[in-house]
């Protein structure tokens, strides 16, 4: 299940993000690519319920938050491990290479 979540409750995020990887998804309502992606990144969590948890930020209503990752393109998909980014996707990325990707990292996660 991918979780929405706001600058309010961030500091939970990070803090959880020191137990297990925490997948954020950048998104805005305004976005095709975002829309288009946003069902596939939730079955991806699901996929990965047992490693990881996914969360949805508008950057829209946290413009902060984009900012403090230096979000500018859209979609913006990052794997936060112990509060630090560790995997970034932007733009034009499919939820096969996020899975790739995660894939290659999971094997090597202690």
């Amino acid at each position: 299940m991918l979780f929405h979540t706001t600058e309010s409750y961030f500091e939970e995020v990070l803090a959880e993000s020191r137990c297990h990887p925490v997948l954020l998804d950048f998104y805005a309502g305004w976005c095709a690519p975002c829309r288009e992606l946003a069902p596939e990144l939730d079955a991806l969590s699901d996929r990965y319920a047992d490693w990881l948890t996914a969360y949805s930020i508008n950057t829209d209503t946290d413009a902060a938050l984009a900012e403090r990752y230096a979000v500018d393109k859209l979609p913006a998909v990052l794997l936060l491990r112990d509060g630090q980014t560790v995997l970034r996707w932007e733009a034009h990325v499919t939820a096969e290479q996020i899975a790739g990707d995660l894939e290659k990292y999971r094997e090597e996660d202690p």
